[in-house]
């Protein structure tokens, strides 16, 4: 079935003139996207920025915004200064910030881009638009996707809700070094990075397997496996994903074509390349967009599916912005890049 980009009036928020916004992790890769991103955004103005003691690099493109203490920030949250909450932390960090500052946790809007709450505890919505508009535009609380699931589950939805798998997917995908964030670490340095690609976590041992595995169950209410092999190449931002999927029965490769523009048609942030054109980082750098390109395999019995997208943008502060339109009632493609710079 096709799943239109629009909304119903029972789905849809009644649109608010504006937010203002706090930001935590503002100094991280993604922070700073959703800075930048925020900046273009006619009704998100970026009020304060929650700063932990440890975070002493200061942030950059706030506008007039300034840093303040996660105590000052409830403080202002409780007046009122901040109705909105964007925290772009490390994994596990804002589930105990939130804990130690109940004030923060009571911001009337709250969209967390780490992975603490994408198993839908403490009443979050899981935030992949393409899968879950209606949820999301009616929620008050969103989980952001990661940037590998994110990938991963536009490639597959179309053929797990067309009852298509079979058995186990495979996947792999490569990633800029940005994806690992800003921490420093030997591994992600220039010298170490520069001119080497090396896999991590591979199996079913990331994080992003179960969250794909989780979402296409619950669009489905089947249950297919992936396995996954993450690989970190040297480029600044982008992924770059394959999906080898086992299927029931022999698919032409025209029908799995059919099939993925149906299903993406009325999509603003997901394109289908024409046949025999193939994803590339660079198309979607700095773009919301993801690019997609099926056909079929081994007589038919293999779909494979190619996914592009920025990891920062569709991967993270992009898509974070995505699901505050569909929260406040605006045209979803608000403040958002359709288009690339490549270069």
């Amino acid at each position: 079935m096709t799943r239109a980009a629009t909304l119903t009036q029972k789905d849809a928020q009644p649109a608010a003139a504006s937010r203002r916004v706090a930001v935590l992790g503002s100094t991280g890769y993604a922070g700073q996207e959703f800075l930048r991103l925020a900046r273009g955004h006619a009704k998100l103005q970026i009020t304060a920025l929650g700063v932990r003691d440890e975070d002493v690099q200061p942030p950059r493109g706030a506008g007039t915004a300034s840093a303040c203490s996660l105590r000052d920030l409830g403080v202002l949250v409780d007046a009122g200064a901040c109705d909105t909450l964007v925290s772009c932390l490390p994994h596990g960090i804002w589930k105990d910030i939130a804990r130690r500052h109940p004030a923060l946790a009571l911001t009337p809007q709250i969209v967390d881009l780490s992975s603490d709450h994408r198993d839908g505890a403490e009443g979050y919505v899981y935030g992949l638009p393409e899968a879950f508009r209606s949820q999301i535009a009616r929620a008050q609380r969103v989980a952001n996707p990661g940037c590998y699931a994110t990938a991963a589950s536009l490639a597959l939805l179309p053929a797990a809700e067309s009852g298509w798998i079979s058995g186990p997917v495979s996947v792999s995908a490569l990633s800029g070094v940005s994806g690992a964030g800003r921490a420093l670490q030997a591994r992600t340095s220039f010298v170490e990075a520069d001119g080497g690609a090396w896999a991590y976590r591979a199996g079913t041992e990331h994080a992003h397997v179960a969250e794909v595995e989780r979402t296409l169950t619950t669009v489905t209410h089947c249950a297919p496996t992936v396995g996954f092999v993450p690989q970190v190449v040297p480029m600044t931002r982008g992924i770059l994903l394959t999906a080898f999927v086992p299927l029931r029965q022999p698919l032409a490769p025209e029908l799995a074509r059919e099939r993925y523009q149906a299903r993406y048609a009325d999509e603003p942030y997901v394109r289908l390349l024409a046949p025999g054109e193939w994803p590339e980082t660079r198309a979607t750098r700095q773009s919301n967009r993801c690019d997609l390109s099926v056909t079929t395999l081994h007589g038919g019995g293999t779909l494979l599916v190619v996914a592009a997208l920025d990891n920062l943008v569709k991967g993270a502060a992009g898509q974070a912005i995505q699901n505050l339109n569909l929260m406040n009632g605006w045209p979803e493609a608000t403040g958002l890049p359709l288009e690339s710079t490549p270069w």
